[in-house]
C-alpha cells in the first residue's frame, strides 16, 4: 500500500505521461509512476506548452529556441532531461538557468520560480509587451500577470492561462491547450472552434470542448 505521498507522486507520474503524448491522452503505463517528481511535471508541461502557443515571427529569428528558467534549479534540470530527446518548434532547444531579468536575450519561454513572489508583479511588469510566454507557479500569478500559472489541485499540477497576458505578448494559445486549462481568462473570439467571444473562467474553455466535440452549447455555426 502507498503512503500518502508515494500516491500524490503516482498521481504525478500519470499526469507526465499523458505530457508526453497529445494533451489531453489517456496514460496507458503506470508501472513507472513513482519515478516523476513535480519539478519533472513541470517541465513536461513547459516542454508541451511550447506545441501549442505561437510566438510572432520577431520573437523566432534565432536557429534555437530557448527556454529561461529563474530561481527554480530543479525545474531546470528536468527540462535539460527532457528536451535532450526533443525539438522545439523544429530546432534545438536550450535551457538557460538564470539570476536576473537582464540574460533574456534570444529567449522565448521564461518560467519564473516560487521565490519570487513578492516581487512577482514588478518583474513581470518589467516585461510588458515583449513576445515572452511567461509561466509562474503561484496562486495568484496571473493577476501579477503571467499568461500561464501552474497550480496543485487535489495533488495534481494543473494549470490556468490568461488570454489579455497572451495577447499583450503577441502569443496565440491554441483551443486545444486552453481546453484542458483548468481556468481561463480573457476574451476572444474562437473563430477556429465557431464559438461566440466567451467571458471569463471556464467558459472559454467549457465552449471549445463542446465544440470540438460537436456538443450544443455556447458556440454558432459558421454561415
Amino acid at each position: 500500500m502507498k503512503s500518502p505521498r508515494g500516491a500524490r507522486w503516482a498521481r504525478i507520474g500519470l499526469t507526465i505521461l499523458v505530457l508526453l503524448g497529445p494533451i489531453g491522452a489517456c496514460a496507458r503505463r503506470a508501472d513507472a509512476a513513482d519515478s516523476y517528481s513535480e519539478d519533472a511535471v513541470k517541465a513536461a508541461f513547459l516542454y508541451r506548452f511550447t506545441g501549442y502557443v505561437e510566438w510572432p515571427p520577431q520573437a523566432m529569428a534565432d536557429p534555437q529556441f530557448t527556454i529561461a528558467v529563474l530561481d527554480a534549479d530543479g525545474v531546470a534540470a528536468e527540462l535539460r532531461r527532457l528536451l535532450q530527446s526533443h525539438q522545439v518548434k523544429d530546432r534545438p532547444a536550450l535551457v538557460r538557468s538564470i539570476r536576473s531579468l537582464k540574460e533574456l536575450n534570444g529567449v522565448q519561454l521564461l518560467y519564473i520560480g516560487a521565490s519570487h513572489r513578492d516581487d512577482l508583479r514588478h518583474l513581470i511588469a518589467e516585461l510588458t509587451g515583449r513576445p515572452l510566454l511567461i509561466v509562474t507557479s503561484e496562486e495568484s500569478g496571473l493577476d501579477a500577470g503571467s499568461t500561464v500559472n501552474f497550480l496543485l489541485v487535489d495533488q495534481r499540477v494543473r494549470f490556468e492561462i490568461s488570454l489579455d497576458a497572451a495577447a499583450l505578448s503577441g502569443l496565440k494559445i491554441a483551443s486545444e491547450l486552453l481546453a484542458v486549462a483548468i481556468r481561463v481568462r480573457g476574451k476572444r473570439a474562437f473563430s477556429e472552434t465557431g464559438c461566440d467571444e466567451a467571458g471569463t473562467g471556464a467558459d472559454i474553455a467549457s465552449c471549445v470542448r463542446q465544440a470540438a466535440s460537436g456538443e450544443p452549447g455556447n458556440h454558432r455555426k459558421r454561415s
